[in-house]
């Protein structure tokens, strides 16, 4: 049996001024297997996280994917295999969605013999997922950084310095992002010139590990000032994270989730977001995590 294992990281965009054009990858993995069939059967299987809110048929974002690279070639197997196992949390700002649709793309696009580059597949995930900066993160490892032109897509990758940071997942059931459309449609030159700069002096500050410069990059004028006040204990958890070392505090996408910058004292960091946002009556998962490098990593076995 021909099988292909795509393992995806999972992506914070924004970054604090990045709005939908920065994207770090961080080493916390979902892993996509695909095979073919002998029958015309499709057999979706789900483990680990969101494995109760994802379809097990042909509207799971892999399955989604992989019948789009099938529709470009006009072809497909006569049956498939697919089995998602999910360690990246759903709809919190770590871009779960975006690796499934990254894994099914890069998955099937190996079981037809490899017939799209990278630059097709992030053409093709950036349509899916309307996620440009999560994708190219994603496939490429490291900080992406995407835009859009007259051509198409606009991207490259940076490598970073390593580092480490610190997530925090606040458990919000009826948590409701504010997403691109209830953002204001105009923002005054002085906020969008501030998150020019602040965007371009992040990158620098990421690329040299300097943290000093993060913390003074990292802030945002476009959309965490509306998209940060959903979040039940918000400016206590940043002020404990930074009591206990972190340089700079910032939303993962949308949120709830937040990403703390730390050169050290991560555990601690971690215990202190817990306790505050605890102290607001929010549970809360964090998680240590190293930035990725890798990206997408493929194992085929024959």
């Amino acid at each position: 049996m021909y099988k292909v294992n795509v393992s995806v990281p999972a992506v914070s965009t924004n970054l604090g001024p990045g709005l939908e054009v920065l994207g770090l990858a961080l080493n916390l993995r979902n892993v996509i297997e695909m095979s073919l069939r002998s029958d015309d059967r499709l057999d979706v299987r789900v483990s680990g996280e969101g494995q109760e809110a994802l379809s097990l048929d042909v509207h799971n974002p892999a399955v989604r994917a992989a019948i789009r690279v099938f529709q470009e070639l006009e072809q497909a197997p006569a049956g498939l295999n697919v089995r998602c196992d999910n360690r990246i949390p759903f709809g919190v700002g770590l871009s779960a969605r975006t690796a499934l649709i990254v894994g099914g793309l890069v998955g099937a696009n190996n079981l037809l013999g490899g017939p799209f580059n990278q630059e097709a597949l992030i053409r093709m995930a950036a349509q899916l997922s309307g996620d440009g900066a999560a994708v190219v993160a994603a496939i490429a490892g490291g900080l992406g950084l995407y835009s859009t032109g007259p051509q198409g897509p606009i991207y490259r990758t940076v490598e970073i310095t390593p580092l480490r940071v610190v997530v925090a997942v606040p458990r919000l059931p009826n948590f409701q992002p504010r997403l691109r459309p209830d953002l204001p449609a105009r923002v005054t030159l002085s906020d969008a010139i501030s998150n020019v700069g602040h965007v371009a002096l992040l990158i620098e500050a990421l690329r040299d590990g300097d943290f000093k410069l993060a913390r003074q990059a990292i802030g945002d004028r476009l959309h965490e000032p509306y998209r940060r006040e959903q979040i039940p204990g918000y400016h206590a958890v940043v002020s404990a994270a930074e009591d206990a070392g972190a340089v700079a505090v910032t939303l993962c996408g949308a949120g709830p989730a937040l990403l703390a910058f730390a050169s050290y004292n991560h555990e601690s960091i971690e215990e202190a977001m817990h306790r505050a946002f605890r102290s607001a009556g929010v549970e809360a998962r964090t998680w240590s995590l190293v930035s990725d490098h890798q990206g997408v990593v493929i194992s085929v076995v024959q």
